[in-house]
C-alpha cells in the first residue's frame, strides 16, 4: 500500500483491556469475517433502520475516516463472541484556520443483548488508553437525531464517559435526481469535469479555502484515484470545477464508495413500513427519494469535496446542476450532508429530498475541554460525508 494508505494504531502490543465478562482489543485483518458480520447484522435503531456493509476489507474500508485508524472490539471473554464495536480515526484537518490533528469517533455498535452504560463505559476507557497516542485533542462524532437510545446514553456523561458537546445540525439528506430540466446558468460561470492535471490546483484550492470552514480536512493530491488515500475510489473525472474568468471558484464531486463501503436499508418502525406505500406514492408525484425495500442496495452516490469560494451559491448550483445531468441517468439519488449554518445549504434543500439529519458533537475526555473552549464557533463546521 502507497503514502495515502491506511495505518492501522500500533498497540497491538499491548495487552487486551479485561472486564468481568468481557474483554476488549484492537481488531487485526484475523477479525474481518467478525467485524463484517457484525455490521451487517446490528442495526442503527431509528424509524428506518440502517446497516453499514464495508465488505470485503473492513479494516482497509476505514481508509477514508483517517490516516491512522484502530477499531475497538468487544467480545465476550468465555465464548469470544463479538458484541460491540467502535473506530476512532486521525487526520490532518482545519482548527481555527490552522492544520492540526482532528480525531472522528464511529462506528459505534452494540449488540442489543449490552446494551448498558456500564459495558459502553468500559469501551470508551479502553478507547482513551489504547488510543493514537494522544495525537488529537478534539475528536468528532455525529448521532443521528431519531437515534434516541444512543443520545440518552452518550450525552448523559455519566460512568466516565467523555464529555459531548454539541455543535449543530448535520443536515443529511437523500436527494433525488429525478429533477426537471435545469434553467438558466451564470453566463460567467462554467463548469467541466476535472483531469488528473488538475490534481496540483484542485488540492491547493481545497487547502486554501478549506481554512474558512472549521473541521475541513487537509488533503494531498494521491487521495483522489489512488487506493487507501482519503479519498479512495472517487476519481478525477467524478470532481466538477466552477469557474469564473478562468479562475478556480468551486468543487463538488459525485463519490460512489459501493466498491468498499455501502449502505443498505435493513427495516422500517411498524407504523412506517404501513406508510411505505402511500409515501412512495407521493415520493413519485413530489420526485422525492423513494422508501426502498427492505434489505434490497441502494442506489446512490455521496456528494463530497462542496467546496466554494466565499459561499457563492451561483456557483454551488451551477455545479449541482452539471453534476446531475451527468450522473442522474446512473444513479437513484445521491446523499448529501451540511452544517445547518452552511449558507450553501438552502441549494439542497430547495430540492426535492428525503430529510435524514444527524447533530455534530466534539468529543473531548476532561483533559483535552481547554481545547473546546478555544474553538472559534462563527467558523461554519465541514464535514466529509464520504468519510463518516
Amino acid at each position: 500500500m502507497n503514502a495515502a494508505s491506511i495505518t492501522v494504531l500500533p498497540v497491538a502490543e499491548q495487552a487486551p483491556v479485561r472486564t468481568g465478562a468481557f474483554r476488549f482489543d484492537l481488531a487485526t485483518s484475523a477479525d474481518n469475517e467478525d467485524l463484517l458480520r457484525f455490521s451487517r447484522n446490528v442495526e442503527m435503531p431509528g424509524a428506518i433502520r440502517f446497516a453499514f456493509d464495508r465488505a470485503p476489507d473492513y479494516l482497509g474500508a476505514l481508509c477514508v475516516e483517517g490516516r491512522q485508524s484502530g477499531v475497538l472490539v468487544c467480545r465476550e471473554a468465555q465464548t469470544g463472541c463479538l458484541v460491540a464495536v467502535g473506530h476512532s480515526s486521525v487526520k490532518s484537518g482545519f482548527v481555527n484556520g490552522q492544520p492540526a490533528s482532528v480525531g472522528y469517533l464511529s462506528g459505534l455498535r452494540l449488540d442489543p443483548s449490552i446494551r448498558n452504560r456500564r459495558i459502553l463505559a468500559h469501551g470508551y476507557a479502553s478507547l482513551h488508553k489504547l488510543r493514537d497516542g494522544r495525537q488529537a485533542q478534539l475528536y468528532l462524532s455525529t448521532i443521528m437525531e431519531d437515534n434516541r437510545p444512543a443520545k440518552a446514553v452518550l450525552l448523559s456523561g455519566r460512568c466516565g464517559l467523555p464529555s459531548y458537546h454539541d455543535f449543530g445540525r448535520f443536515c443529511c439528506m437523500a436527494v433525488s435526481l429525478k429533477t426537471k430540466r435545469a434553467g438558466s446558468r451564470d453566463a460567467e460561470i462554467s463548469v467541466r469535469l476535472a483531469s488528473a492535471a488538475d490534481g496540483p490546483a484542485i488540492i491547493e484550492f481545497l487547502n486554501r479555502e478549506g481554512r474558512f470552514r472549521q473541521f475541513f480536512p487537509e488533503y494531498r493530491v494521491e487521495d483522489i484515484s489512488t487506493p487507501g488515500g482519503l479519498l479512495s475510489h472517487l476519481h478525477w473525472e467524478d470532481v466538477f470545477l466552477a469557474f469564473r474568468d478562468s479562475v478556480l471558484v468551486g468543487t463538488v464531486a459525485a463519490w460512489d464508495q459501493r466498491a468498499f463501503r455501502r449502505w443498505r436499508v435493513t427495516g422500517y418502525a411498524p407504523w412506517l413500513q404501513l406508510l411505505r406505500g402511500p409515501i412512495n406514492l407521493v415520493s413519485k408525484l413530489k420526485r422525492i427519494p423513494e422508501l426502498p425495500k427492505q434489505a434490497s442496495p441502494l442506489d446512490y452516490f455521496i456528494l463530497s469535496l462542496a467546496c466554494v469560494r466565499g459561499y457563492d451559491r451561483f456557483v454551488f448550483k451551477a455545479l449541482l446542476e452539471e453534476m446531475i445531468r451527468e450522473k442522474g441517468q446512473r444513479y437513484a439519488f445521491f446523499l448529501a450532508g451540511l452544517h445547518e449554518r452552511d449558507p450553501l445549504l438552502p441549494e439542497l434543500l430547495s430540492r426535492p429530498h428525503f430529510p435524514l439529519p444527524s447533530r455534530l458533537y466534539v468529543v473531548a475526555w476532561g483533559e483535552d475541554a481547554p481545547a473546546v473552549e478555544k474553538l472559534d464557533r462563527e467558523l461554519v463546521p465541514y464535514l466529509e460525508l464520504g468519510s463518516l
